[in-house]
């Protein structure tokens, strides 16, 4: 199989040495930055490379995959589907949810799919997590709470998209991982979303660096998370509540596990092989272009997180 990677930024070349470096398939790049292209095609030593992704189609892909900034997804997707190609993309699906509607829309009249690289659900320790609650151990889960911060968000970034409300920036958006993942722990869908957000430091921005957001879902299930693009560490932070059980975890730290059935806290290793992570979710989507399998994350789902991101951007 042969994909297209279409970004040489920071996400565009974990996918390119995850791909070359585990040998999963053909591999060329697009990239509209001549320096970005260069650089990438000697680092990961590919061979063919294009400037524009409208000269790329002209050639046959498997697949591609979309590592452009938020803004430029809509467009570059319906320039892929109408290649006859299904494809990867990369978190959120678009800048906006008019614009995701419209890319949920296209891919069904097209009768293609695109899948949404929310990388976390291929991690072990959010898989567990998620088993966790809906086994049942943690009795009925009536809480989640959640927490992503730090600057490093901004200053692995190429460009300055993420501060920029036409390019599709802002930190609700960017950190849409909290919003899938806790989702996905209790398989409910938002009722309500309320939020509380601003620009605590970037005060010349037009985007919120910092944010306050709060899902309640059906069953009495209240999902809240803390957002920031401030902090000097970055890291990321769980903790689940039921009437059983509770979790709590912070990365680099052990999953702690309360069960009501034992009556206390024993903990579990919770370290990530990130490598392995960006391997399972490519190799994912290269299996769902050989079978026809959907993707675990569509751009249907896609474009529902879009909806809770422009109700808590108000």
């Amino acid at each position: 199989m042969k994909l297209l990677v279409n970004g040489c930024g920071y996400i565009g070349k974990v996918h390119l040495a995850t791909i070359t470096r585990f040998k999963l398939c053909d591999v060329a790049i697009c990239e509209i930055d001549p320096a970005r292209l260069r650089e990438a095609a000697a680092e990961f030593g590919v061979t063919e490379c294009y400037e524009s992704l409208d000269a790329a189609l002209e050639r046959r892909f498997d697949g591609a995959v979309i590592c452009t900034p938020n803004f430029a997804h809509l467009d570059d997707m319906k320039k892929c589907m109408d290649a006859g190609l299904n494809v990867m993309l990369e978190k959120p699906l678009s800048a906006t949810y008019e614009a995701g509607r419209e890319m949920a829309g296209y891919a069904k009249a097209k009768g293609r799919w695109a899948f949404v690289a929310y990388c976390l659900r291929f991690a072990p320790t959010y898989g567990r997590i998620r088993e966790y609650v809906q086994s049942g151990r943690l009795g009925r889960v009536f809480g989640v709470r959640a927490s992503v911060a730090g600057k490093k968000a901004i200053t692995d970034a190429k460009t300055d998209y993420r501060a920029r409300k036409s390019l599709g920036g802002g930190v609700i958006s960017d950190f849409s991982h909290e919003i899938d993942y806790s989702l996905w722990f209790v398989d409910k869908p938002a009722s309500r979303v309320l939020s509380s957000s601003r620009r605590a430091v970037h005060k010349d921005w037009d985007v919120d660096d910092t944010a306050e957001l709060i899902m309640d879902c059906e069953g009495d299930v209240s999902i809240s998370v803390h957002m920031d693009f401030l902090q000097p560490y970055f890291g990321r932070s769980i903790e689940v509540y039921g009437t059983g059980g509770a979790i709590r975890w912070r990365d680099n730290e052990p999953l702690k596990i309360y069960l009501e059935e034992t009556g206390d806290w024993r903990e579990e290793d919770s370290a990530i092989d990130w490598e392995k992570v960006y391997r399972d979710e490519m190799e994912h989507y290269l299996d769902c272009l050989r079978t026809g399998r959907r993707p675990l994350v569509d751009e249907t789902w896609g474009c529902e997180i879009m909806r809770i991101v422009k109700e808590a951007n108000g």
